[in-house]
């Protein structure tokens, strides 16, 4: 990043604003209200930015994902927000205050989103993608983890143990600037990709241990009839531990695990449901008449 040189504004007082307004109104002459405008500092100078220490790459992902227009549409939203953010030392990165409610009106489209271990449509789908490049790039770049969740089963275009799942108002993805530095995000969507890199000044080495799939659980197979119904491949449960390993200067200073349990997810065929049958139409019988008898005599 090249840091761009601060300016400074201008502001009016409003104080005298309203007097000259007034006296404006109530004059027979040309009633121009005539302010002056002080010069207003910057908040955040040229100095500000270069004693934040932002002068390399410190970790860089790129996430692929398969070509789809919601995926496309609402990884692209999610990107344009995070794209430029600058995190002060202490500053806590939250990608929901960031990407913003997934609504319409914020520009995100409807897609497939995991709910209750199940594929289903909803507005946002695809927004994970985003979470998942992002907390890739800060796990390497030894950023502290605050709230990061994996999602309920495995998605085999991630790396297990180290990607990430987002919901608005449940889930969130949350990591602070630890470092004494700023560190600056910078997020770029292609057709069939998104790449999240952070820029500072690097710390640590940092590695990711992974260790085997345990614990495995499998699948179960269900056929469904409802209407609502998202066909899905079975995916088998397991656990993994990842750890992040931290390096200073070729020599391991610290370990962090990570334990993330994926529950297995059912294959689902979807069918329709058979039509009920019409009902066999009945006949009544007609009551037996007697003949009249005839007289005899």
């Amino acid at each position: 990043p090249v840091i761009l040189p601060s300016r400074d504004g201008q502001q009016v007082n409003a104080q005298a604003l309203g007097g000259a307004v007034a006296r404006a109104l109530s004059s027979d002459e040309d009633r121009v209200a005539d302010v002056g405008l002080t010069t207003q500092p910057a908040a955040f100078t040229t100095e500000d930015a270069k004693k934040l220490g932002v002068v390399e790459k410190i970790s860089t992902f790129t996430q692929p994902f398969p070509y789809a227009p919601y995926r496309y549409q609402n990884i692209g939203q999610a990107a344009k927000r995070v794209n430029k953010t600058l995190l002060k030392p202490g500053d806590v990165f939250s990608l929901n205050s960031i990407a913003k409610e997934r609504t319409p009106e914020n520009g995100y489209t409807t897609g497939f989103v995991i709910k209750s271990g199940r594929l289903q449509e909803d507005l946002g789908g695809g927004v994970s993608t985003m979470a998942t490049a992002t907390w890739h790039a800060a796990f390497f770049a030894g950023l502290e983890r605050i709230e990061q969740r994996a999602h309920s089963f495995y998605i085999s275009r991630y790396q297990p143990g180290l990607e990430a799942t987002v919901a608005w108002g449940t889930l969130d993805l949350k990591f602070r600037n630890d470092s004494p530095n700023g560190v600056f995000v910078t997020a770029v969507r292609g057709r069939n990709f998104v790449r999240v890199t952070m820029w500072g000044t690097k710390r640590y080495d940092i590695e990711a241990d992974s260790g085997p799939r345990t614990n495995p659980k499998p699948y179960a197979t269900v056929t469904d009839t409802s209407a609502t119904c998202t066909p899905q491949d079975g995916v088998s449960g397991f656990k993994i531990v990842v750890t992040r390993v931290f390096k200073l200067n070729g020599k391991e200073v610290k370990r962090e695990p990570l334990t993330t349990t994926y529950n297995p997810a059912a294959d689902i065929t979807c069918k329709k449901p058979k039509p009920t049958p019409a009902p066999t139409p009945t006949t009544t019988a007609k009551p037996t008449v007697k003949p009249t008898p005839k007289p005899t005599g």
